[in-house]
């Protein structure tokens, strides 16, 4: 059953416009099929009388007809019109054969009603103007059988197959009432089926057509239809809505550049325009559908609120050309405009000038000190004492944070350096109000010369900035030099080392112990140490001051306290007796907003409490902000920490100012400490500062203590804790630890022995 299907085609597929129909060619192998069949039972039953009677010439046409239709059904699928043309041909051959080979006239006349066929089947196989031809032709025939019109005298036969009125009534019998009934039921199959799957595809393109006209018109998108010359055929409510269109302007033929005259249609970017409607934008968007007129779908996109941000950035970015040369804040020329004029002058001036950079020795702790627009304020106000100067400097400009640049048109470095000193440091250095606070600066110099310094504006600005990092409040004016440069670069390096290191957390912590008189330990330090894998062992001396410098001192604390609340950690996991631990905190570390919170973290990580954490300030860092440091110190106490006031006596500060503060413990510095002993005012000054301390129960620890006499005296005047060499010097956590399992928590000069010991220095707190 699948064979015939397959071979006559009976299912009905959709066959491309260029093919020709399946149901066509299933009715050409119908017809072809059974006519087979007919020529070759006739081939068969006629052989034997044709050869009895010497008609040769019957199994001669009888066969012909038989491979000629055999070709045909063997040929019909890849050539179908031959094929069906030849079977035409075939059918016209067969009756004018009977007409020619037929002796008997009424049997010819049967014969000829063969050809009454042929426009039935072109119809179904051709088309109706094949058929139409056919029809035509059939008027031969239709004539000889009318007037009996003989032509077997044409090829002189007078003799005939005895069987041949069975053969012929029986062919048009066959031909008539089978084959082609058939072939007419195939098509008219084919028809019915092609009926059904119209009626569904009309279904299916209504429902299509309601919802399209359901998404059209409730869309929340104006939607505006239009024809291929543009005229708006539709649009949905929502178009109504946004350009008051009305609804009578479909039968109008109202052209869609009329609402939008700026929309241009035939332009490559005619996607995604943007096109203002009254007071407002919007973006076109359209869909092109091809029918047999073409149609564009508009979509409509309010971007008004869109656009009007981009107008603003428009703005925004011309106004930032236009201040491409100011500074942001203070509006003063930028770096930027002072390199330009600087090689501007280059350009026009061939002899040398002196680019100079001023800062403000005590910049950071005026901006510690005040706000910023106080800072800003003051950089403004020297601003505009270099540019009142009569003979001041030229093309003046804000180069950085708290830096100012200028040009000199100085012939020598000593021209310059009186120039510098004798007018503009003391033009600087004057008393400035503020907001009606009076602030005291003194300024620091960089100088660099062009060209010795540099072939270009960028390169002397540069230089001059490296010079000024060597000022200082003994030499505040400084001239480039490579030696200072290649120190400077030397000290950057090592910078670049100390910020890898802190990011991998190298750095480890040493310990100092902290005692009573008896050398009982009741406290330690924690102390940066550094063991670069390419410098070595690096000074705490060194690293220090460069990580305060380059701002990674936070960093720095921050590693330390991690380290140090783990090791606390791990004493306490081994059993060891808990003492509290100091760690130093600098003044960039107290004027952060967020130490608070971190430290509270760190300590929350490692299950530290507070009490087993104390805090070492130095000095400066009360007086930077005091009303921050107020605050903050007194959450600090509330917490459990212990505040701590480390090398008190290198400062400015006083005790009284010191009784403001919630302040636990003060620690006297070794300067103080080192001269107890051979000096009686020294001696003395311990001395009250320790009564005072006594007054404001602040207990009083003596750091830096080296012989046993500095421990008797500094006990007979009541001092509790100690510090020092004499009683151990920094050490390695493992190295406390075992001590500690050795000798407890005593640390006897006599009998202590520390392990590896490490060099006598100390600096900025956390040496």
């Amino acid at each position: 059953m699948h064979f015939f299907n397959r071979f006559f085609l009976l299912n009905d597929h959709y066959s491309a416009p260029d093919q020709v129909a399946n149901w066509r060619v299933s009715a050409l192998r119908i017809i072809l099929s059974l006519v087979m069949v007919l020529c070759f039972a006739v081939v068969c039953h006629t052989y034997a009388s044709a050869i009895e009677f010497n008609l040769i010439y019957i199994v001669v046409l009888t066969s012909s007809f038989f491979a000629t239709v055999c070709g045909l059904l063997i040929a019909s699928k890849r050539f179908y019109h031959f094929s069906a043309h030849v079977l035409l041909i075939a059918i016209v051959a067969a009756s004018v054969s009977m007409n020619l080979f037929l002796t008997d006239l009424e049997l010819a006349k049967v014969g000829s009603m063969y050809m009454y066929s042929c426009p039935i089947i072109a119809l179904m196989l051709l088309g109706y103007r094949t058929a139409l031809a056919y029809g035509v032709l059939n008027i031969v025939p239709f004539y000889m059988i009318i007037n009996n019109v003989d032509v077997s005298g044409l090829t002189g036969i007078a003799q005939q197959l005895p069987d041949a009125s069975l053969y012929i009534t029986g062919l048009i019998f066959l031909f008539f009432n089978i084959c082609i009934p058939l072939a007419v039921a195939r098509t008219i199959v084919a028809a019915k089926r092609l009926n059904k799957t119209m009626i569904s595809a009309n279904t299916h393109l209504k429902d299509k057509n309601e919802l399209y006209r359901s998404l059209f018109t409730e869309s929340n998108k104006a939607k505006i239809i239009v024809d291929e010359n543009l005229v708006i055929t539709d649009f949905n409510q929502h178009a109504i809505d946004m350009f008051g269109i009305k609804k009578e302007l479909k039968e109008e033929c109202v052209n869609l550049s009329h609402l939008f005259p700026t929309l241009v249609f035939d332009a490559p970017n005619a996607q995604n325009k943007i096109v203002k409607y009254k007071k407002s934008y919007f973006k076109a968007c359209y869909q092109q559908i091809t029918m047999s007129t073409n149609y564009r779908v508009y979509d409509f996109y309010d971007c008004t609120q869109e656009q009007l941000i981009k107008q603003n950035l428009s703005m925004m970015e011309q106004e930032n050309k236009r201040l491409r040369f100011r500074d942001s804040q203070t509006k003063l020329p930028n770096r930027e405009w002072f390199e330009l004029q600087c090689d501007r002058l280059t350009s026009k001036y061939q002899k040398g000038f002196f680019i100079v950079v001023t800062q403000s020795a005590n910049s950071e702790y005026l901006n510690l000190k005040l706000t910023k627009a106080d800072s800003q304020a003051l950089l403004i106000n020297a601003y505009k004492r270099l540019k009142a100067m009569a003979d001041g400097p030229l093309l003046c400009a804000h180069i950085g944070v708290g830096k100012l640049a200028f040009i000199i048109g100085a012939n020598s470095q000593n021209e310059l350096e009186d120039k510098l000193l004798m007018q503009i440091k003391n033009t600087l250095d004057k008393t400035y109000n503020v907001f009606g606070t009076k602030c005291q600066q003194s300024f620091l110099f960089g100088f660099a010369k062009y060209p010795d310094h540099g072939k270009n504006s960028t390169t002397v600005l540069s230089n001059a900035c490296e010079a000024l990092k060597v000022a200082n409040c003994n030499m505040p004016l400084s001239g480039y030099n490579e030696k200072q440069s290649q120190a400077f670069i030397e000290k950057y390096e090592i910078s670049m080392l100390l910020d890898e290191a802190l990011q991998q957390g190298d750095l480890s912590v040493h310990y100092q112990p902290k005692v009573d008189a008896t050398g009982k330990c009741i406290g330690l330090e924690a102390l940066a140490r550094w063991n670069s894998p390419i410098l070595g062992n690096v000074s705490p001396v060194v690293f220090i001051p460069i990580a305060e410098e380059y701002r990674m001192v936070s960093r720095l604390t921050d590693l330390i306290i991690q380290k140090v609340c783990a090791q606390i950690s791990n004493w306490t996991k081994a059993g060891l007796p808990s003492v509290p631990v100091a760690i130093n905190i600098s003044l960039i570390d107290f004027s952060q907003t967020d130490f608070m919170s971190k430290l509270v973290k760190y300590l929350a990580d490692f299950n530290v409490k507070p009490p087993q954490i104390e805090l070492e300030l130095t000095e400066t860092s009360l007086e930077a902000n005091q009303a921050h440091s107020l605050k903050l110190m007194q959450t600090l106490q509330s917490w459990g920490f212990t505040i701590s006031v480390d090398d008190f006596g290198v400062g400015y500060s006083n005790i009284a100012r010191l009784a403001d503060y919630p302040i636990n413990k003060l620690k006297l510095d070794r300067s103080l400490i080192s001269q107890v002993t051979s000096s009686t005012r020294q001696k003395s000054l311990v001395k009250a500062v320790h009564v005072m301390c006594e007054e404001l129960d602040i207990k009083c620890v003596a750091e830096g203590v080296e012989t046993q006499e500095q421990v008797a005296i500094m006990a007979q005047m009541g001092c509790k804790e100690f510090q020092g060499f004499y009683f151990a010097k920094p050490m390695s956590a493992e190295n406390f630890a075992e001590h500690v399992s050795r000798h407890g928590l005593v640390f006897n000069p006599f009998k202590c022995i520390v392990g590896i010991l490490l060099p006598s220095y100390r600096a900025v707190g956390r040496l």
